[in-house]
């Protein structure tokens, strides 16, 4: 019984089992969540906000020496906000000792193609290194044309770094059209000098940058050929490292790190709601694929530690076919040269150095990113002594002289290329069996009793026929499982129209009750990737299922379907008399006396159904809800959301409303609504009893506006309801 064990994993570790490879684990952040001891999430530092109120820049002179300098393309890459709860879930699960990301099917990480893919920068080149002996006073006087301020509480120039803001001011108002070649070129580096700090080389000041790449900007004229994208990279790496251990904020180009994991792991994304016009920009933009997420809607005031824990769960429970190993190879041809012209370089396994820095890129055991079987591996020797050397009280250092054995490693990148075999990962293969006993499985607790069930389930599910009873309880417990934890966005809300809805399906992806937006078209920015081409189904669930090695099928969970999903139904509109609101039309009425709206017998108190809107505009798209929207993305969002309606329509203002949401009263009737309604007639109905405040839980009394309310009394009248009555009231009497 010893020896028929002895090769079995036991599931109830958190890993390592064998510590050769993860050697830091004592250390790191992982251990600290599990011990009950959680830094929370991380403070990602974005771009400054003075930049970001910066106009782009439209000199095309400034612009040719940036293109020149190999920096075009973060003129290209969109700004937005960054996720601190994906970045805090990403870091829990970067290993220092790898520089890889330990997921529950293997290891991924960045490397020198995704920096060139995304972001346009080039990865070959002369290493980005210099001195600090410097007197950094004069280097901005000489190269930038000013001299900071260093004496006040509110210094300028601080050690080697430099305010953004003030070299931001040198570059407020345009250059003259006749500026000689020394002022051109001080104007650019002041430009290029805050590009970069507020991009790919931010620190956790997040307000500063360093005065160091001055040197890679000394001769503008004939520039040098910098590995730009390899130097951001190193930064990365070494925010990532830090912040794996017990780091309250983290710095570097997170932008990068944020397209990356959308790229990789599309269901991570969020959906994209609304996009322009087509042709609203003039024609296709050809740069980077980080073009390819511009639309995809910023999530403002979210609770980082809520979505922490979400992403947590989504990366605990990934499933094999959810991870896009190459998402990018379908773009190739669309991208401009200048993102995929280094294709020698991706898989170079070299130090990356940036000055102070040196990183080990290890793309050997990511091979699966580039389309190889990956093998096993032996540990990389990250060298935590490098890992040490920081900037601080390092005043004066010739990094090019400290650092000349790595950046001669670095030199002969084409002759450290990993190999491998071609093609697609088999299941069975002997690396997913090694990768279990190496790396660290769970992360947090509340996850990994569900997580050991369904697994024990899925393992038993394969020793049982197809058919079978057991079979068949095993599938149903794992389905319902599934279905439980799967995410569901909100429910966009229906308005309830008084006229017929369309009986056939809607293709369309926009929220219901949203008439008076337009359909998203396509921003055609790049072409989107062909869907059948694409593998990953992107499904966020909480199972861990593993591949069925024999003709079993593997639990397949279906997609939720719209029309048996739990929602509340709402009652089509009928043309005969119902107690349901009247919104007052802006057509005259046959009857000289304004209908009054009598309350609306629910027959359930679900605070979801929205109340009844005006009739869409003819020409506008109404769609349903979608609750599988947020699912099935492709590996990459697509943008073709829909076709754009007759852009010279004009939609009646009595429908311009926005999407309404589950927890704020949609402002349903206007003021403007109510002009010109007709004076108060006689005989007119009067209320019998006033109603107690809608919200108050209840009506004792109900709303007895007239012969026509019902003699059972009313349940409670829709929210806007009160609003409505002092709204004409307020009129009638005027």
């Amino acid at each position: 019984m010893a020896a028929a064990n002895a090769g079995r994993i036991d599931y109830t570790q958190l890993g390592p089992i064998d510590d050769s490879v993860l050697s830091q684990q004592a250390t790191h952040r992982s251990e600290a969540i599990w011990n009950g001891r959680d830094p929370g999430s991380i403070t990602c530092r974005s771009r400054s906000s003075e930049f970001f109120k910066q106009p782009p820049m439209v000199d095309d002179r400034v612009r040719n020496i940036i293109t020149t300098v190999g920096l075009e393309g973060l003129l290209w890459v969109p700004g937005r906000e960054i996720d601190n709860g994906l970045i805090t879930a990403l870091v829990e699960r970067w290993r220092p000792e790898t520089h890889t990301f330990h997921m529950p099917h293997g290891e991924v990480t960045i490397t020198l193609q995704d920096v060139e893919v995304l972001l346009g920068l080039p990865v070959d080149g002369e290493a980005i290194t210099g001195s600090t002996q410097k007197t950094w006073v004069d280097v901005c006087r000489d190269f930038l044309g000013f001299r900071p301020v260093t004496q006040n509480n509110h210094k300028q120039l601080d050690g080697q770094r430099i305010l953004i803001n003030r070299l931001l001011e040198e570059v407020a108002n345009p250059l003259p059209p006749d500026a000689e070649e020394d002022q051109l070129h001080k104007y650019a580096r002041c430009y290029i000098l805050a590009l970069l700090g507020d991009t790919i080389f931010m620190d956790k000041s997040g307000d500063r940058v360093h005065l160091m790449w001055v040197q890679q900007l000394e001769d503008l004229h004939n520039p040098r050929r910098y590995s730009w994208g390899s130097a951001c990279l190193a930064w990365l790496y070494r925010e990532l490292c830090r912040a794996s251990e017990d780091t309250s904020q983290i710095g570097g180009c997170l932008l990068l790190l944020q397209y990356w994991a959308w790229a990789r792991f599309p269901y991570l994304c969020p959906t994209v709601e609304r996009g322009p016009p087509v042709g609203a920009y003039g024609p296709p933009v050809r740069g980077p694929l980080s073009l390819k997420w511009l639309w995809v809607p910023n999530k403002k005031n979210r609770p980082a530690h809520i979505f922490r824990d979400r992403y947590r769960e989504q990366l605990a429970s990934i499933l094999p076919d959810q991870v896009v190993w190459q998402p990018y190879e379908a773009h190739f041809d669309d991208l401009p040269p200048w993102c995929v012209a280094r294709r020698a370089v991706w898989t170079a396994t070299v130090p990356l150095v940036c000055f102070h820095l040196v990183e080990k890129h290890t793309p050997d055991r990511v091979v699966r990113q580039f389309r190889m079987i990956q093998e096993i591996l032996e540990a990389v020797n990250t060298d935590r002594v490098l890992h040490g050397i920081d900037l601080r009280g390092k005043i004066g250092v010739n990094w090019m002289q400290k650092h000349a054995v790595h950046i001669l490693e670095w030199g002969n990148r084409f002759y450290r290329r990993c190999e491998a075999v071609l093609g697609d990962m088999p299941p069975e293969h002997e690396y997913h069996d090694w990768f279990k006993r190496v790396t660290r499985r769970f992360i947090d607790r509340p996850g990994v009793v569900v997580t050991l069930l369904i697994e024990g389930y899925v393992r038993l599910l394969r020793r049982h026929p197809v058919g079978t009873e057991d079979h068949n309880d095993i599938t149903e417990v794992l389905t319902a499982v599934q279905a439980m934890a799967r995410v569901q966005p909100p429910i966009p809300e229906a308005p309830i129209e008084e006229a017929a809805m369309p009986t056939g399906p809607s293709t369309s992806t926009a929220p219901a009750g949203c008439q008076s937006r337009p359909p998203v078209a396509t921003p055609q920015l790049l072409p989107t990737p062909d869907p059948s081409a694409s593998t990953p189904h992107a499904s966020a669930s909480p199972t861990i299922p593993s591949s069925t090695p024999h003709p079993s099928p593997t639990v397949t969970i279906p997609s939720p379907n719209p029309h048996s999903a739990p929602t509340p139904t709402i009652p089509s509109p009928s043309p005969h008399p119902a107690p349901t609101p009247t919104i007052p039309s802006p057509s005259p009425h046959l009857a000289p006396t304004p209908t009054i709206p009598s309350p609306t017998p629910h027959p359930s108190p679900c605070p979801t159904i929205p109340p009844p809107t005006p009739l869409p505009c003819s020409g506008f798209d109404v769609r349903p809800p979608t609750p599988q929207s947020f699912l099935q993305l492709s590996p990459i969002p697509s943008f073709d959301l829909g076709t754009p309606p007759d852009m010279q329509q004009e939609p009646p203002s009595h429908s311009s409303f926005s999407t309404p949401s589950s927890a704020i009263d949609p402002p349903h009737v206007q003021v403007e609504q109510a002009v010109g309604l007709p004076t108060e007639a006689e005989g007119r109905p009067k209320r019998i009893s006033k109603a107690p405040p809608c919200g108050t839980g209840g009506h004792k009394h109900g709303h007895n506006v007239g012969p026509e309310a019902s003699a059972e009394g009313h349940a409670r009248p829709p929210p806007h309801y009160t609003r409505r009555r002092k709204i004409q009231k307020k009129y009638l009497k005027a």
